[in-house]
This record gives C-alpha cells, sequence and structure tokens, in this order.
C-alpha cells in the first residue's frame, strides 16, 4: 500500500518538511488546489481519484505545531488553518475530516485496515486532548485509526547526500518579568530541575552556558537564533559518519493569551478586582465556548502550563483598568527557550580540550536527496513513547 504526504503550507520550514519527505520510501505527495487545500480536501481526493490506489497506507501530515495545540493546517475550508481543540471538535462532529470505508477497504469486502496518521510538527503530541480529538474527527465509522506525534521539536537539516531529520528537546522558561542579563538568565535555567534531558539527568550549568548567547533579548526580528553544531552519525549514513545539525535559542512575548475583558462594577482594589477575575472567568466564553470552565474537556489554562484557575490568576502580572464599564484584565509573559537536539551523550560539542564526548546522533531519519545518495535510513522510532505521541 501507498503512504500519502499532505503538506499544505507555504512557509519555509512547511516547504522544506514537503520537499525532504516526498523522498520517503513509498511515500506520495499530494498537492491540492487552493480551494481545497485542507484536510477535507485531502481526504476527499483520496476517496474519489482514479489516481489514488485503494485501500492506502498511512497518512503523514506535515504542518507547524505548538505544545498548546495549534496545528497550522486547515481542517476544511470553513475551519481554517490553525486547527485547535474547538475547530477538531467541530470536524468532529460534522464529519468534515472523517476517513471513509472506500479508502480502508480491501477488495473483496474484508474489514477496513487500521492506518496510521503520522503527524509532524514541533511538539504536537505534548497537545494530547487536541490529537485525541483529532483522532476521533478521523477515524472512520465502524473503523480504528492510529495516530503519532512528535513531543519535541521537529527538525530538519541538508547534509551529504540528503537531509536530516531529528528531535530537539524543549526547555523553556516562562516569567512575568524579563532577567536582567545573561547571567541572570543561566543561572535561571540552571536552578530548574525539570530541564531533563531524555536520560533523565538535569542539564548542566557549563550546558548553559554554552547555549545561551550574548543577546537574550534580540529584536523581533531575531527572536528565533539558530547555531550549528556537530554530532556523530550511529548509525551510519553509508560511509558519513558525521553531520551537523542545529540547535536554537528563541525569545518570545506571549499577551494575546492573557487578555479578558468582564462587564461589571470596579470594586476598586487590586485584590478585589483579581477575585472579579477568578470568578467570571468560568462564566464567560470565547467565541461561544465557556473555555476557561474546569469542566470543559480542556481549560484554556492548561494549555498554558497553569493547573487552576487559581494558578492562572495568582501567577500571571495583570495590569488592570477600568473603561467604560468593563474591566480590562492584560498579561505579558516573557519565554526564553533553548532547544537543544536529543544526542547520546546529551548536550552539544564540549570545547576544546573539555573531556566529556563528542555527542551522537542515534535517533534520526535521513531522507536522500537523490538514489546516488543511497537508501533512506528511518531511525526515528514512533513507537517510543519518549518521543511520539502514540494513540
Amino acid at each position: 500500500m501507498t503512504d500519502y504526504l499532505f503538506v499544505p503550507g507555504s512557509s519555509g520550514p512547511e516547504v522544506l518538511g514537503r520537499t525532504v519527505i516526498s523522498h520517503r520510501p513509498n511515500t506520495t505527495l499530494i498537492a491540492r488546489p487552493a480551494a481545497q487545500n485542507h484536510l477535507a480536501g485531502l481526504i476527499a481526493h483520496l476517496t474519489t481519484s482514479g489516481s489514488i490506489t485503494r485501500p492506502i497506507g498511512d497518512i503523514l501530515l506535515v504542518a507547524h505545531g505548538l505544545e498548546t495545540g495549534f496545528y497550522f493546517m486547515p481542517l476544511s475550508r470553513a475551519l481554517p488553518s490553525p486547527a485547535h481543540f474547538e475547530s477538531a471538535e467541530t470536524a468532529n462532529t460534522s464529519n468534515a475530516v472523517r476517513l471513509t470505508a472506500p479508502l480502508l477497504t480491501p477488495a473483496g469486502g474484508a474489514s477496513m485496515n487500521t492506518i496510521t496518521v503520522r503527524m509532524r510538527g514541533c511538539n504536537i503530541g505534548e497537545a494530547r486532548p487536541f490529537v485525541e480529538k483529532l483522532q476521533e474527527a478521523m477515524t472512520p465509522s465502524g473503523g480504528t485509526l492510529n495516530v503519532t506525534a512528535p513531543r519535541h521539536f521537529d527538525e530538519f537539516h541538508g547534509t551529504r547526500g540528503g537531509h536530516i531529520e531529528y528531535l530537539a528537546h524543549k526547555f523553556t522558561l516562562k516569567v512575568n518579568q524579563r532577567f536582567a542579563d545573561r547571567n541572570a538568565l543561566i543561572a535561571a535555567f540552571a536552578a530548574n530541575t525539570a530541564f531533563r534531558y531524555l536520560d533523565d539527568t538535569q542539564v548542566p550549568l557549563d550546558i548553559w552556558q554554552l547555549v545561551v548567547p550574548a543577546t537574550i533579548h534580540p529584536p523581533p526580528a531575531r527572536w528565533r537564533q539558530s547555531f550549528n553544531m556537530g554530532v556523530g552519525l550511529n548509525p551510519a549514513i553509508g560511509t558519513q559518519t558525521t553531520a551537523t545539525i542545529h540547535r536554537e535559542y528563541r525569545y518570545e512575548t506571549l499577551s494575546s493569551p492573557f487578555n479578558w475583558d468582564w462587564r461589571a462594577p470596579d470594586p476598586g482594589t487590586r485584590p478585589l478586582r483579581l477575585d472579579v477575575l477568578r470568578n467570571s472567568l468560568p462564566q464567560g466564553t470565547v467565541n461561544g465556548v465557556h473555555i476557561f470552565d474546569p469542566a470543559y474537556p480542556w481549560p484554556q489554562y492548561e494549555r498554558y502550563g497553569f493547573t487552576s484557575i487559581d494558578d492562572y490568576v495568582d501567577n500571571l502580572d495583570w495590569t488592570i483598568t477600568f473603561s467604560g464599564g468593563v474591566l480590562h484584565f492584560r498579561a505579558t509573559r516573557h519565554e526564553y527557550t533553548v532547544m537543544l537536539p536529543i544526542t547520546d551523550p546529551p548536550g552539544p560539542p564540549p570545547s576544546p580540550g573539555a573531556r566529556r564526548p563528542d555527542p551522537v546522533l542515534r535517533f534520526y531519519n535521513f531522507f536522500p536527496a537523490s538514489a546516488a545518495a543511497g537508501p533512506a535510513a528511518l531511525n526515528l522510532n514512533e513507537t517510543n513513547a519518549d518521543l511520539f505521541l502514540n494513540l
């Protein structure tokens, strides 16, 4: 059976993903016209086109992803990008992206095959409620469907003869106030015991000193800084035993997720105003949904790392104003991220003279640019629960 690749986006990374994964064995790229360049259009094409061999194999989807549950792929004409929990629920109730029996049923009337939707997109596997809802929306009536999604950054980098796909840790500090300087930022990274490698060892101080750049607050146009690093390859790509990949440093400010307006009398003091926020969040709606209600299947505050409404209210630095009978609550969060490839041993190459061995890349895929570069090598084990969400 043939697997099918769908990449509706046109950003640089998405174009690269389309180009690279097109070289995956037994995989055919599906391009749709603008009016059908969405997941529903893909499924309609797979179901009806005479050029498609049915039953189909797996479906590979490539788009930008966020652990907050945004997947930058339109689900249908009525459900534009980015897809999120609520749009996936709408797709589920409307059958907009449901796989059909003819797609999956072998000749002769046997039962439907179970295929895997292999999502590609950074950290989207950490948004389990969204992935589960999308799985529910795509599962064929009377059938089953598997889904995999990366739990880390999903990266591509050119190498001799093709491209390497690899995964990278996301280490993010989320704070209300900017750090004063690089030393303060490094100290905060080092003090966070939750920042651990895949082997469960804590990231040491000397690594943070290596990977945090001199400019920790670059201008918005340079919010993402990339740095090449060398790694060993095990297994090798033919005779190639080393490669260059990249790590990153990112600085972002988030404000739009932390805005709330509520019509009420002004109680006057900050504690009482915060109580209005605390009490109004579960009552209010966003696009008609009680998205802050603790009884909601995936409350908004959980998507941004908070455990409860109290946690959300108490741990953001709110600016509160009152005008026209409305209380306006605004907060900004600063996020500092180090993206570090998952290697063995973990960490970037040591400085000259250091005793720490060079990092080796073991979890990676190699996609050749041509047949002359040799066969593809698929070393990213999607059944590894430390690397991928498996449903």
